[in-house]
């Protein structure tokens, strides 16, 4: 035990960042669906435990005396930094899943950012602040995830219904920490100054398209010659030269007239989801990208695989196309770019029809 204790106070410098990455990991390998009620209740408990410790050491909550408050004064840090981790893993990876990679970018980079800035010792001199900052963050993310649920679709009025109750709970806390003996400056500067800024920060984000829509994401999609529903199947066909092994469908589109060009999705929603999106088509023109077709895809939440939908073009021209797949309010799920090129006649592998079978 004193060999654990020499160790740990000699690379105790390591500790917060070592536990927020532990947190970070655990939370990687057992994460679940977002609507799963254990995947709630275990955040929700993270958040909980993290908002306790940064009362501790903000001095808002005193620890009654006793044979624990040494060893939790003692490991507070650590224990916030790891509950942190957890929440933030988890955040992220939601995130990652509702977003095209320059939106999750952005998240990823203020993840990133925090973590280095973290790490700064003039930083660490002002710990509090720190956790200040953290949990605002992990808050308003919780509450961006889990409170389109309830409502079944995502939207500029569900993310103001969410960016409200951010701030009425704020309002909440500053009025909690008001209450205690905490000088009043003290808590501007810890509390309503972070908090503020976050509300205004993810309002901007918002406005400017750049929030992904959790908790809706892309589980797949594909460019196919037919789309063939067989309930409970979808048949997809596409054709592929076997060394373009890295396609998965006809990125490369041997087009001749007459052939209908098919792009073919599954589509994450939770349970209760009814909501609808759009399917675009766009063309790059040389200069600029051009759209095509807007098509409305209406989906409905809780198949595990996710909802399955296609869409279709009939007339198509060769050249450098994409589809995206975004929200009623325009924010944007996911995409996949293709080629179209004339049939040359030269041989192409056999025609490969893959059947895809999704259970409720």
């Amino acid at each position: 035990m004193e060999e654990i204790k020499r160790l740990y106070n000699q690379w105790q410098h390591l500790a917060s960042p070592l536990f927020f990455v532990t947190g970070f990991l655990f939370d990687v390998m057992t994460l679940g669906r977002v609507d799963e009620a254990l995947n709630f209740i275990v955040l929700l408990f993270y958040l909980f435990m993290s908002f306790l410790f940064f009362c501790i050491d903000f001095g808002a909550v005193k620890i009654p005396s006793g044979r624990w408050k040494r060893k939790v004064i003692e490991y507070q840090d650590e224990i916030f930094h790891f509950c942190q981790g957890a929440l933030l893993s988890a955040f992220t990876l939601f995130y990652f899943k509702s977003a095209s990679g320059a939106y999750s970018f952005i998240f990823m980079s203020l993840l990133i950012l925090l973590l280095l800035v973290n790490e700064l010792e003039i930083i660490k001199k002002r710990g509090v602040l720190i956790k200040s900052i953290f949990f605002n963050l992990t808050l308003m993310s919780f509450l961006l995830v889990y409170i389109p649920l309830p409502f079944g679709q995502v939207g500029l009025t569900v993310f103001i219904t969410a960016l409200t109750l951010y701030l009425l709970m704020a309002f909440a806390i500053s009025k909690f920490f008001m209450s205690t003996k905490i000088d009043r400056e003290e808590i501007k500067k810890i509390w309503i100054i972070p908090a503020v800024s976050f509300f205004f920060l993810f309002l901007f984000l918002r406005l400017f398209k750049l929030i992904p829509p959790v908790p809706l994401s892309i589980e797949t999609a594909g460019i196919y010659h037919s789309v063939e529903k067989k309930y409970p199947a979808y048949h997809l066909s596409h054709q592929r030269k076997w060394w373009r092994f890295w396609h998965h469908s006809d990125e490369h589109f041997s087009y001749r007239s007459g052939d209908k060009v098919y792009f073919f999705t599954r589509i994450f929603a939770p349970r209760g989801f009814k909501d609808q999106v759009f399917v675009k088509w766009m063309k790059y023109t040389g200069s600029s990208w051009h759209q095509s077709d807007r098509i409305p895809l209406n989906i409905i939440g809780g198949r595990g695989k996710g909802f399955r939908g296609y869409t279709y073009k009939s007339y198509i021209t060769p050249g450098e196309w994409k589809v995206t797949v975004e929200t009623k309010g325009g924010i944007e799920i996911g995409r996949l770019g293709f080629d179209v090129v004339p049939e040359k006649g030269e041989d192409l592998t056999k025609e490969r029809v893959f059947t895809e079978v999704i259970d409720d």
